[in-house]
């Protein structure tokens, strides 16, 4: 891959830079992304965190995907049509954080709905950091480098999307 292609996510960092920062257990390697897809619109850097959850629920935690399509769906949902109090959404996010027997998914998601908490309130670096935490729960093994090139194609098709229908947002 070259550089380019993924420039705009990740702040001038090569994805090999990326993979090795993963290898060598230094995470926060998704907080770039998500503060350089949150400059355009907060909605895009949640929608990639998502994106990201639902493939890992799918593939990884396929029991849990039944019990929380409904919490993906409604965030979707959400980041579409603002429905919400920043208080609904906290509520979203403490009933799947404090339900029993809480998994990786599961605390993802509730991650997803701080994000979206911390958004609404204007509190952008909390926002990023959630959207960071949820895709990082997501990746649970830093070697498995092919689930990593799909959230980056992730992120880069969720961008290319946004720059097409909004081209003076360079």
């Amino acid at each position: 891959m070259l550089k380019d292609d993924y420039e705009f996510i990740a702040n001038s960092k090569t994805i090999d830079d990326i993979k090795e920062n993963i290898a060598a257990f230094e995470f926060r390697w998704a907080y770039p992304i998500a503060l350089e897809l949150q400059k355009y619109d907060y909605r895009l850097a949640v929608k990639w965190a998502v994106e990201c959850v639902e493939i890992f629920t799918v593939e990884c935690e396929s029991n849990n995907f039944a019990k929380l399509e409904k919490y993906l769906q409604q965030a979707t949902e959400e980041l579409n049509q603002n429905a919400l109090t920043s208080c609904e959404c906290t509520q979203i996010a403490k009933r799947l954080w404090y339900s029993s027997q809480r998994e990786d998914a599961q605390t993802a998601i509730a991650r997803i709905w701080w994000s979206i908490q911390a958004f609404k309130d204007g509190e952008e670096i909390g926002g990023v950091t959630e959207v960071e935490m949820a895709v990082e729960l997501s990746l649970p093994d830093g070697d498995n480098h092919l689930l990593l090139d799909r959230y980056l194609k992730i992120a880069q098709r969720i961008y290319r999307k946004y720059e097409a229908s909004n081209p003076m947002s360079e």
